[in-house]
């Protein structure tokens, strides 16, 4: 089974005070992926981070308005009947 990923562009507003943090459901779908799954982020702002347990997308106060790409890898550690497998996925978040 391959894991297979779609993603979407995200939107956010520019943010002064304090970090907001988004769910990876909104920006990812990920089918058959059996097992633990993991994420890392490969390449994007350093203000966007992804949390490699959960997949939540943090956005931190500063970042400036425009559109960011962010690359990130998934995987998953498979189980007794599925192999493991990784997907990498691009996504785009729009600060306003």
């Amino acid at each position: 089974l391959t894991v297979k990923a779609k993603t979407a562009t995200l939107k956010v507003k520019a943010l002064k005070k304090k970090a907001q943090s988004l769910k990876v459901s909104k920006v990812l779908t990920i089918k058959n992926a059996q097992g633990t799954k993991t994420f890392k982020k490969l390449s994007g702002n350093k203000k966007i981070t992804v949390n490699a347990k959960t997949g939540k997308v943090t956005v931190k106060k500063g970042l400036k308005k425009g559109t960011y790409k962010v690359k990130v890898k998934v995987t998953a550690a498979g189980n007794e009947n599925y192999e493991a497998g990784s997907k990498t996925v691009t996504f785009k978040i729009k600060v306003k």
